[in-house]
């Protein structure tokens, strides 16, 4: 009889013990849920603060398929690079952060700067400069936007916050980041807020007179840009370059009184042999 009864409370005591894991198990799972969750809101809310913590390192593998994918013109692009690398020398860039500028033979009057460091220059838009004062203030504005991290964070919160969280969990970018590049392209889902428009005019500027010591023909790109910006906001398929720029241009106005800017400081003409590239009526 007794070992009937012992027998019995050991059937009653395995599923109570059971129960107890089980209740265990879906506490710890919710509470993993919870804090990745929260986790995730957090970095959500924050993403502007947090996105320069991911790495330029995972910026360059996200933007490398499509770099190296893209048709080169070899004389423009050295030509570019050539004066970009003059920009940087006078521009204090983060460690490891690496720009490289790509010509792009289109009539699209556009330049844009990506993730990864990328700068984009199109054919359209250099027909319209007038020197090559006018392009190294084009430059120098991408150069901001990458150094401020404007592509990172113009890739939308949703991404970037699964950035984020893939970094914090040491796993690669998911499947739904990658999706998001095969399926917009990297180009096109990029959008920079006017503040962030303003923020890299006036690092672009201090970067040209940094370069220059004048700020002379730098007003001239953005002359340029509100002439033709009816024809660059319906014609552009890059939502990055489309900001107020009248308001911008205030400002730049505004920047040419502080610098008491020097109007008889001669501008540089682009060399011939680049004018031709893009203007083939210019052959020398």
């Amino acid at each position: 009889m007794e070992k009937i009864r012992e027998l019995s409370n050991n059937a009653v005591r395995e599923p109570a013990s059971s129960i107890v894991h089980i209740r265990k198990f879906l506490t710890l799972s919710i509470g993993i849920v919870v804090v990745v969750v929260g986790l995730g809101l957090a970095v959500f809310a924050s993403i502007d603060e947090l996105a320069p913590l991911v790495s330029f390192e995972m910026e360059q593998s996200l933007s490398r398929p499509y770099a190296s994918a893209l048709p080169r013109d070899e004389i423009m692009d050295e030509y570019l690079q050539v004066l970009t690398e003059k920009l940087l020398a006078v521009q204090n860039l983060p460690a490891g952060m690496q720009v490289m500028v790509h010509y792009v033979d289109s009539d699209e009057s556009t330049a844009f700067s990506t993730v990864g460091g990328h700068i984009f220059v199109f054919r359209g838009m250099l027909e319209k400069l007038p020197h090559e004062n006018a392009l190294v203030m084009l430059l120098a504005h991408e150069i901001a936007h990458i150094k401020y991290r404007h592509p990172l964070k113009g890739l939308g919160k949703g991404v970037v916050a699964s950035l984020m969280l893939s970094m914090m969990f040491g796993t690669a970018y998911s499947d739904t980041i990658d999706k998001v590049f095969h399926d917009t392209g990297l180009l096109t889902v990029l959008k920079f807020s006017q503040s962030q428009e303003i923020l890299a005019d006036e690092e672009g500027m201090r970067i040209y007179y940094q370069y220059y010591r004048h700020l002379n023909g730098m007003s001239d790109l953005y002359r340029v840009i509100e002439d033709n910006q009816p024809q660059i906001m319906l014609g552009s398929s890059y939502p990055g370059i489309q900001s107020d720029i009248s308001a911008r241009r205030q400002n730049i106005k505004q920047h040419h009184v502080k610098e008491r800017l020097d109007d008889q400081t001669a501008v540089t003409l682009f060399p011939p042999s680049i004018k031709a590239r893009f203007h083939p009526q210019h052959e020398p």
